[in-house]
């Protein structure tokens, strides 16, 4: 029994070389002298595309009330992990007055540079709520603010409000709204066997939710934050599970093999499940009920089924053989020939939907590639810096979390992808990524 469950895990959880995300039941064969890295397009991070960002305050606060601190601090890291602003100094804000009645002094700041300012306070409202309250200044029309918010919310809830703010503001200042009032799953080790987490945007709140006895994988996201994954108890199948509202809830489905990945689409009337079947695995899709399942795949391993924003259905295919998996798109393989590829995700960013994936290549390394909707390869976002995995994309499409383990430094890493900088929010690690804008 023993021996099966071992042979389970590895099927649900091998794509690529050194990963661990329920994505294909094969490992790639190990790289001889490689195939050609041009068809995966250029990188598009370069020196002559990061544009020179424009600078943004986050005024100062001098309030002693706890709440306004925690939302201040939220905000403020918000606006540096955009990418899309040089956010100044707090050491170097002009001296002066930052009472929330206070006068702005708008010349001041611009005299630093700064073409933009964002002001951000709490203020206690009886016992256990707070109002919180963010400005919008372009020093270009003047020296009122052309955009205010306000939200009100349990203390409790203090770095919710600060992520909606933000959302709010950036919809302002950019014509946008963020995606940072959200939350990120995803399955991590613990022991010897793995547990789903969820963290915040910005990678606070890391909460494991599963029994740490199980093992836990492939975590996503369906209607209402709910969080459908993969469970296997005593070295039974794995089977269906949905986390929501701090519950955990079996969820029947007509198979009784092990499942390796599971899907929502965004309006979530449909659920698409990959099944083992005697030795080999495929997609089925029906309703999100369970349903009416039937297959949709044609290869002879399918894993890893993602639905794209439009309703598009991808997947982990290839052969029984090792080496051959590569990301399928409503039935046609569109992942470079010659790359093992896995852990894809699309990103509805304002450039149009965009397709995101992981390719191995060698070395054990695994790097992420970019294409459109249609399947075409658009360039690569890593290249040189160490290896890239298991791409999730922020509700606004403006973000890319993935781990890496770039610079000696494994974590959790998000990518803006206007500006391609960089940052680590989280020294996790883990695979089968998911981010979902909170209710």
């Amino acid at each position: 029994m023993k021996m099966r469950f071992k042979f389970l895990i590895a099927a649900a959880t091998l794509t690529l070389a050194g990963s661990s995300a329920a994505q294909a039941p094969a490992a790639p064969p190990p790289a001889a002298a490689g195939p050609d890295e041009s068809v995966l397009g250029e990188m598009v991070i370069t020196s002559s595309t990061v544009e020179k960002l424009p600078r943004i305050a986050v005024l100062p606060s001098l309030s002693p009330v706890f709440a306004d601190v925690v939302v201040r601090g939220v905000v403020r890291r918000d606006f540096e992990l955009t990418g899309l602003f040089d956010v100044i100094s707090d050491d170097k804000a002009p001296s002066g007055s930052y009472g929330f009645d206070d006068a702005v002094d708008v010349d001041a700041w611009r005299k630093l540079g700064a073409e933009s300012l964002v002001k951000v306070a709490a203020k206690e409202v009886g016992t256990d709520q707070i109002q919180v309250f963010g400005f919008a200044y372009l020093l270009s029309s003047g020296k009122k603010a052309v955009f205010e918010k306000s939200i009100t919310a349990k203390k409790a809830d203090a770095r919710v409000a600060g992520h909606r703010i933000t959302d709010a503001l950036l919809g302002a200042l950019t014509g946008r709204p963020g995606g940072f009032a959200s939350e990120l799953t995803f399955s991590g080790r613990w022991g010897k066997n793995r547990r789903i987490f969820r963290m915040d945007a910005d990678g606070n709140g890391l909460l494991p939710f599963t029994d740490p006895k199980d093992t836990a994988i492939a975590p996503a996201f369906g209607p209402g934050n709910k969080i459908f994954y993969l469970v296997s108890h005593e070295y039974s199948p794995f089977s269906l599970a949905t986390y929501s509202g701090q519950k955990i809830e079996a969820m029947g489905v007509p198979f009784k093999t092990s499942l390796y990945g599971v899907s929502l689409s965004r309006d979530g009337s449909k659920l698409a499940l990959a099944v083992a079947d005697a030795g080999k695995s495929a997609i089925f899709v029906g309703g999100a009920d369970g349903s009416n399942m039937k297959s949709v795949s044609t290869t002879e391993q399918a894993t890893r089924p993602v639905f794209s924003p439009t309703g598009k259905l991808s997947w982990i295919g290839g052969e029984a053989k090792q080496g051959t998996q590569r990301v399928w798109l409503d039935g046609k393989v569109v992942s470079p020939a010659g790359f093992t590829a896995g852990g894809q995700t699309f990103c509805d960013t304002e450039d149009g939907v965009r397709l995101v994936y992981a390719v191995a290549v060698g070395g054990g390394k695994q790097d992420l590639v970019m294409g459109d909707e249609k399947g075409r390869v658009l360039g690569r976002l890593t290249q040189g810096q160490g290896s890239n995995t298991h791409p999730a994309c922020s509700p606004d499409g403006r973000l890319l979390a993935f781990f890496s383990t770039r610079n000696n430094t494994p974590g959790i890493y998000v990518m803006s992808l206007k500006s391609f900088r960089t940052q680590a929010i989280s020294t996790q690690t883990g695979e089968g990524l998911s981010w979902a804008r909170l209710p």
